[in-house]
């Protein structure tokens, strides 16, 4: 499944990784990417809010469990679904719900932390495991019970690193 692209001229669209659920999403907005980032940026991608001299929300992505605190995950986009530092994303925030990839089974109603994308592989989820380091992502929604199933997460971001 990795960094999928849609036919749009179908009867019936399947979930896609970072597709928005629960329509309306309250906390949507635009970002610019870290322009000096050499992360891979892609639907379902975690990203932080840095500092800079922009007059936008600028964020870079997290590189794994401990980095962060988590802003949001960058949400699909059927124009352009990999994206490049310095271009404007799509976030959804906290309370919104977005479609991630698993890399283990996850159980409704753990905590999530994200790992990052890397070229021809898409970013996933995992229950958190260690509390005092990991940065929750959100709270699953839905069930897995392995890797590489797409599950609905509410976007729940701790800001202090601790579950």
């Amino acid at each position: 499944m990795a960094q999928v692209v849609l036919n749009q001229n179908q009867f019936a669209q399947t979930p896609v990784l970072g597709q928005v659920s629960e329509i309306p999403n309250p906390n949507v907005v635009s970002v610019r990417l870290n322009p000096s980032s050499s992360a891979v940026f892609q639907a379902g991608t975690a990203v932080k809010l840095i500092t800079g001299t922009a007059n936008e929300i600028l964020v870079d992505a997290c590189s794994g469990p401990t980095d962060g605190p988590v802003f949001g995950v960058i949400i699909y986009n059927m124009r352009k679904n990999l994206l490049s530092a310095g271009d404007v994303a799509t976030v959804a925030c906290a309370s919104s719900y977005v479609f991630l990839e698993t890399s283990a089974g996850v159980n409704r109603g753990a905590k999530v932390t994200t790992t990052a994308a890397t070229t021809g592989n898409d970013p996933t989820i995992a229950t958190v495991s260690v509390p005092s380091t990991q940065y929750v992502t959100g709270v699953a929604v839905d069930s897995a019970s392995g890797a590489g199933a797409l599950i609905r997460v509410q976007i729940l971001p701790s800001l202090n690193g601790a579950v």
